[in-house]
């Protein structure tokens, strides 16, 4: 596991409940939504402009944290998951990447996306 003062951000992972729709098919539903609170280090990777269509600004991050929630829980993070920090609001892409140990599973890397405009 990653140490504890390595760790200085305090996220919130948001995954979205389910329901039916009319069509009796699974959708995501996020106003019944889960969070857990969750040690880790964010940092930007990337920035780009995208003015072709409209003004936005588009941040591609890399965050790493533990196998747990801040409360010592079981933490999976799923490419539907969105991440919050603060201001920020990021999506994540694609599933998360576990890191092992030559015993167990020492950390996620979770790359994210914010788009702002």
């Amino acid at each position: 596991m990653i140490p504890d003062e390595m760790l200085p951000h305090l996220v919130d992972v948001e995954h979205p409940g389910k329901r039916l729709d009319r069509n009796e098919n699974e959708v995501d539903d996020w106003s019944a939504s889960t969070h857990a609170p969750v040690w880790a280090w964010l940092q930007q990777n990337a920035g780009t402009e995208d003015t072709d269509q409209r003004n936005a600004q588009i941040g591609e991050w890399l965050m790493m944290c533990n196998p747990q929630t801040a409360a010592g829980a079981p933490l999976t993070v799923y490419g539907s998951a969105r991440i919050h920090w603060g201001a920020l609001h990021f999506e994540v892409i694609g599933p998360a990447g576990p890191t092992y140990a030559p015993d167990r599973l020492h950390h996620y890397e979770i790359r994210l996306r914010s788009v702002e405009g």
